[in-house]
């Protein structure tokens, strides 16, 4: 069950909520302008309509009238919870001042970025097959790595000792045995990832073994050394991973439009750092 939170209260419903809902929700409620009052004040048929557009009801959930009278008893919760604080003027408190400055000036910038955003065009079919294509390891070759690692910490002449024992094909259990021997200090891992959650490094060298290899890494703090047990084919068509691909091409595509927005309110701005920021003469 999810819960609203206010002010450290929680607030209990048992519908779930989304902060993307929009206007077209089907769960408004009717035309009265007053729902509700609290103390006298008044919650109107706006604000509930504004939490009920963000309302997502579980397959097999609540009625409209039931997700109604929860989402408006969560709204006096919140209004109770509001009174209070404001009784004992926390609303003028300095901190709390600057926080709600902040969160507005949050919600103007979000806003102003979303508008520049909503032009950004969706990816092509043209421009998800051509990142389809310029990404085999992701989709049409990737692969599942199941192995195991060492993550040796050790000095120069101890890595050359452990690089020898692999050259002569011991076993990583083999070489566990010699650290312990050694009191060498080391981190032992199992893992199974695809090929798009292993850092660069260790996928070039992993790609390069075969089940049952163990292999090495040169680090900056000492050695890691891996021993691949299985290779999985784990390939995804393009049609399964076309959704997948214009999300991320879309996403690229707003980052880029966001940067240029700033980038070009810079070029216009009259900026001039000061006191200890000032440039130095």
């Amino acid at each position: 069950m999810l819960k609203f939170i206010c002010c450290g209260v929680a607030l209990s419903s048992v519908v779930f909520l989304s902060g993307c809902g929009g206007d077209d929700s089907p769960n408004k409620v009717g035309n009265t302008q007053v729902v509700a009052k609290v103390n006298g004040e008044e919650i109107t048929v706006h604000q509930l309509n504004q939490l009920l557009s963000r309302v997502r009801v579980p397959e097999g959930g609540l009625s409209k009238e039931d997700i109604e009278q929860k989402v408006l008893d969560s709204l006096i919760e919140k209004t109770l919870v509001l009174q209070a604080a404001k009784n004992v003027k926390l609303d003028r408190e300095p901190a709390v001042l600057s926080a709600l400055e902040e969160a507005k000036n949050k919600v103007l910038i979000d806003r102003y970025v979303q508008r520049t955003l909503e032009s950004v065009a969706k990816p092509t079919d043209k421009k998800i097959q051509r990142f389809y294509d310029d990404f085999p390891e992701l989709f049409a070759d990737r692969k599942m790595y199941v192995f195991t690692k060492l993550a040796i910490s050790a000095d120069a002449d101890q890595v050359e000792q452990m690089i020898e024992q692999v050259k002569q094909g011991r076993s990583i259990e083999q070489i566990v045995a010699l650290l312990k021997q050694q009191d060498i200090k080391y981190k032992r891992m199992s893992e199974a990832k695809g090929e798009g959650k292993i850092a660069s490094p260790i996928l070039h060298f992993l790609s390069a073994l075969q089940a049952g290899d163990v292999g090495y890494l040169k680090m900056t703090d000492g050695l890691l050394v891996v021993e691949l047990h299985r290779l999985l084919d784990q390939s995804v068509d393009l049609e399964t991973a076309k959704d997948a691909i214009a999300r991320q091409l879309l996403l690229d595509e707003r980052k880029k439009a966001s940067k240029k927005l700033v980038d070009s309110l810079k070029e216009t701005a009259e900026i001039e750092y000061v006191g200890k920021f000032a440039p130095k003469p």
